[in-house]
């Protein structure tokens, strides 16, 4: 059976959706995928929800989670636009390099995507830390 795992990391530069069958895989994927160790870059996941019976044909194996998928698990996006990223660089630049950072509700729950500009941000002091 597959679960939806929110994964984060220490630097929360990358934090999103996974779909595994157990919180190791989930952690052992997006360590993999997204050049992390495990242990030194405190690698978390809780789990989320259960995969949807429909969907299990869509994750054959584990992966990470696409919009559509989001809402079909029973997400709801929030609209953000990045307000406080914009006071330090272009739409465009900003969109070249993260995009826009989506927030998930699941439930009572609000994840916010790993944005890599807004860490930069905050380690040069430019943006407190949420």
């Amino acid at each position: 059976m597959m679960k939806v795992f929110w994964v984060e990391s220490i630097d929360h530069s990358e934090d999103w959706f996974v779909v595994a069958p157990d919180v190791e895989i989930a952690v052992s994927l997006f360590a993999s995928e997204m050049g992390y160790d495990i242990f030194s870059d405190e690698v978390i996941a809780e789990e989320v929800c259960l995969l949807p019976e429909n969907l299990h044909v869509n994750f054959p194996s584990p992966d990470f989670l696409d919009n559509d998928s989001v809402l079909a698990c029973g997400g709801e996006f929030i609209d953000f636009h990045d307000q406080d990223l914009l006071e330090h660089v272009s739409e465009d630049f900003l969109r070249t390099v993260a995009g826009e950072t989506r927030i998930v509700r699941f439930g009572k729950k609000v994840y916010m995507e790993g944005n890599v500009m807004r860490v930069a941000l905050q380690m040069e002091g430019k943006l407190k830390k949420c």
